[in-house]
């Protein structure tokens, strides 16, 4: 279990640079376009479909989870796991070990790439290339390939695929280098719905015999 908790835990990016001449335009453009309209919501809940799959390991594993987000808060869960950021900590239960992970994200760092920032990881550290377009069940999702700007010890490429009608994303398959390959599919999106902040809230009485593990 640690193992896939290490490999989700690569997942989470914000802040976006505006300009890399590096960068396609058409692609950049792109992008904007979905950062402005996921910020135009109040509060989004997804269902999403996520697989690993590495074939030199002969590993694969696939499970639906689901996302909660208001602002910056968000609520996921996936894999057993259950993730929760207030505003300000995170915390990762993981039942099957019995412990918490509590962290503090650093405010305008780069940050994991997990279901949970799916729609905001691309803001920062990566190079933004036009890549295909391709026909799913009568809509268009055009694929925009993402590189890391920095050398990274796990990602070496992410495309993910935006539905040109709606400007949501609708898939997105991280490649690592290990030759890992996990796919994020949008099963359900659903925008403004009424959120609890009481969602947001980590409840220690609940966690009394687990293992809280301070990051910081």
């Amino acid at each position: 279990m640690k193992k896939i908790v290490a490999l989700l835990g690569f997942m989470l990016l914000a802040g976006f640079a505006r300009i890399d001449t590096q960068n396609d335009p058409k692609a950049e453009q792109l992008l904007d376009k979905v950062a402005r309209k996921f910020a135009s919501y109040r509060s989004v809940a997804v269902e999403f479909t996520y697989e690993l799959y590495n074939a030199e390991a002969q590993v694969r594993q696939e499970t639906n989870g689901r996302v909660t987000i208001a602002g910056n808060k968000y609520r996921a869960e996936y894999m057993g796991i259950t993730d929760i950021f207030d505003g300000q900590k995170r915390y990762v239960v993981v039942p099957e070990t019995q412990e918490v992970n509590v962290s503090t994200p650093k405010a305008g760092g780069e940050a994991e790439l997990t279901p949970a920032t799916l729609f905001s990881f691309f803001k920062k550290g990566y190079r933004m290339k036009w890549d295909i377009k391709q026909p799913v069940q009568g809509r268009w999702i055009q694929y925009v390939k993402l590189i890391p700007v920095k050398e990274d010890d796990n990602i070496k490429y992410v495309l993910l695929g935006i539905d040109t009608k709606t400007d949501n994303i609708y898939k997105a398959i991280i490649r690592q280098n290990d030759g890992t390959v996990i796919t994020i599919l949008i099963r359900k999106f659903d925008v403004n719905v009424p959120v609890s902040d009481n969602m947001f809230r980590f409840d220690h009485s609940k966690y009394q015999d687990y293992y809280i593990n301070d990051l910081d």
